[in-house]
């Protein structure tokens, strides 16, 4: 759902879930750039890409909440 449609306490526990599993993955990204957690080069390899795509999404949508937050609280 569009930020703009969410109420604020809607929008502040999407910020925070957003947060919270942004940690998840980017502690998960460093086990595979370790070379932890994967049995072989190839599913090392989608893991990243899949890890990477879902950072690059979380990130997007975390911008996009606090650019609303920033909007209708202009002195935040």
């Amino acid at each position: 759902m569009p930020s703009v449609y969410l109420t604020d306490d809607e929008l502040w526990y999407a910020i925070t879930s957003n947060t919270n599993t942004l940690s998840i993955l980017i502690e998960k990204q460093f086990e595979l750039d370790a070379g932890l957690g994967a049995p072989d080069a190839d599913t090392r390899l989608e893991r990243l890409l899949f890890n990477v795509q879902a950072i690059d999404k979380y990130h997007r949508e975390y911008k996009d909440y606090v650019a609303e937050v920033r909007r209708r609280y202009p002195s935040i």
